[in-house]
């Protein structure tokens, strides 16, 4: 009789060992996943954040809209788009920020002079038609005052 509980209770602790062992396995395999989605979200911005100084620098360095096109277009990847108030050129990458001409991840870069000698431009990364990863706005001076 005595042997008999023995091994009922000795079953019983297995299960609940068992039942405590699959417990910790469910909620390490969620703290695992959640990481590894905060990692792709982490990669996503850092390129974002590399696209947008590479177009700022572009801006920079360019006299007109054209000049910041020619300056991004790697394989056919960028346009100029006439459809809004400012010149806007897009330019497309895919998921691993390489130029592509059909990427889901986007580069908006708008050319707002003022003047003669002062150019706003309002740059934007989005990954699809999501909002956008990344903003920066920047704006450069053509020419010294003055001269």
């Amino acid at each position: 009789m005595n042997s008999h509980r023995h091994i009922t209770a000795f079953y019983i602790e297995t299960l609940l060992l068992i039942v405590v062992f699959i417990s910790i396995i469910l909620v390490l395999t969620q703290v695992f996943g959640a990481g590894r989605g905060q990692t792709d979200e982490a990669r996503l911005l850092t390129g974002a954040v590399c696209l947008a100084q590479n177009a700022a620098e572009a801006v920079s360095a360019s006299d007109t809209p054209e000049g910041v096109l020619a300056l991004l277009n790697e394989s056919g990847n960028a346009e100029i788009l006439d459809d809004s108030r400012y010149p806007t050129v897009r330019v497309r990458y895919d998921g691993d920020m390489n130029p592509s001409a059909d990427g889901d991840v986007m580069v908006y870069v708008t050319w707002r002079p003022d003047g003669d000698s002062l150019v706003y431009s309002d740059i934007s990364v989005s990954c699809g038609d999501s909002q956008p990863v990344y903003a920066l706005n920047t704006a450069v001076l053509r020419e010294e005052a003055g001269s």
